[in-house]
């Protein structure tokens, strides 16, 4: 935690990319977080790692959706949401709509945020994927005001999850994702090979036990609702 109250994330550099408001620190072998967090210094000089997602033109629609499905598909792992159209209707599904008012998105926001497991819930992480996919597109003239709306409502409920998961979403908002999460987003308007597309899902999905695959589901359902208001 920074002087001023600000959250930073401690990670081994050797097994994870970047975080926002994270700090990557080369670890020696058999280094134990719980018992030598005293013990690291030398950050004075450590290189600054920040998103550099360029806004997509409004004529541009997100590629590559089967192939992600198909990448979400394959991945075994325990969520408390459907995270797909059609998938386990004992979970609980999202329901985000770009043509919902005001009052309907708040209830199905407030169905997600602190919703589910895990130090981060997958709501939160659902949510955050959804945020990721619209960052792109949030001046084009057909979703700007469901974006603007989004962001608006997920802000007024952060409180309503716990500080570490209201931090990333926070940052989120403000177009803070993590280096794997960006790097998708990039390829997303790139002619990118299936090949690239697979390894950069695999890289968001590794994050967590089943923080990047709510994710990467979120991200799917914000493809979908660009794919319908674009």
């Amino acid at each position: 935690m920074a002087d001023d109250g600000h959250l930073l994330t401690l990670l081994d550099a050797s097994r994870y990319l970047n975080l926002p408001d994270a700090v990557r620190v080369q670890l020696p072998h058999g280094w134990d977080w719980r018992h030598m967090t005293s013990g690291i210094s030398g950050l004075e000089n450590a290189l600054i790692w920040q998103p550099e997602i360029t806004p997509a033109h409004s004529t541009q629609r997100p590629q590559h959706y089967a192939i992600l499905v198909d990448e979400l598909s394959r991945e075994a792992v325990e969520s408390e949401l459907m995270l797909l159209p059609g998938g386990d209707s004992t979970k609980r599904q999202p329901q985000i709509c770009a043509q919902d008012c005001a009052q309907t998105l708040t209830f199905q926001v407030s169905q997600l945020v602190g919703f589910g497991r895990g130090l981060t819930p997958d709501g939160d992480d659902y949510l955050l994927g959804y945020l990721a996919a619209l960052w792109r597109w949030q001046n084009a003239p057909h979703i700007a005001g469901h974006v603007q709306l989004m962001q608006q409502i997920v802000a007024s409920q952060l409180t309503r999850t716990n500080d570490i998961s209201a931090h990333y979403l926070r940052r989120a908002l403000h177009g803070h994702f993590s280096e794997p999460l960006c790097n998708l987003l990039i390829l997303l308007t790139t002619p990118a090979s299936n090949e690239q597309i697979r390894s950069a899902a695999q890289n968001v999905m590794q994050c967590g036990a089943s923080s990047g695959t709510d994710c990467l589901a979120g991200l799917l359902h914000g493809i979908r609702t660009l794919q319908t208001t674009l």
